[in-house]
């Protein structure tokens, strides 16, 4: 059994307009929201093994904080192609080929590509409530908890998720 926790980076800094977006940082909510996310997933006692996160600075500052949160070391790998905003493939690409046999994984991407992932990547089983709940909105710093019965990630792009439940900062503060 596999578990994956699917993040939405933290709320992103727009005070700057002459950044590009790859290099814009997290507002002073963004860097409230990921350590609350990461202290919940640590009293939830979902703590991942790794993390696969987009290379944008939001992002990896989401993963940084959030990681700090659970107070657990694990590696931090940043995917140039996490940073994408199509239709989930990318997600399930990064985690085939960089998820190994971690049984715990937290991915750090951007919407609507962690959405459209959680939506086309799960079985019709599971929690309806939260993937009724995800399908209407993903806000920054959500996360998306996700089962998977198989032995690697690299078998992901055959297998169907379970959605156990979907936590917004809100919900969880």
């Amino acid at each position: 059994m596999k578990t994956l926790l699917l993040m939405r980076h933290a709320k992103s800094d727009w005070d700057h307009p002459d950044l590009d977006d790859h290099d814009r940082p997290l507002n002073k909510r963004g860097l409230r929201a990921a350590p609350i996310m990461g202290k919940f997933l640590r009293s939830a006692k979902l703590v991942p093994n790794a993390c696969l996160t987009s290379s944008a600075v939001r992002a990896r500052h989401t993963a940084w904080l959030t990681a700090a949160a659970i107070g657990r070391d694990f590696p931090i790998t940043e995917v140039s192609t996490l940073y994408d905003f199509g239709d989930g493939e990318a997600i399930e690409r990064a985690i085939a080929m960089h998820g190994g046999n971690h049984s715990c994984l937290l991915v750090v991407g951007h919407n609507p590509c962690v959405q459209a992932f959680a939506l086309h990547g799960c079985n019709e089983h599971g929690n309806l409530s939260a993937k009724a709940d995800l399908s209407d909105k993903y806000p920054t710093s959500a996360v998306t908890h996700m089962e998977y019965d198989m032995a690697t990630w690299a078998a992901i792009p055959r297998t169907k998720g379970t959605i156990k439940a979907f936590w917004k900062p809100r919900d969880v503060s």
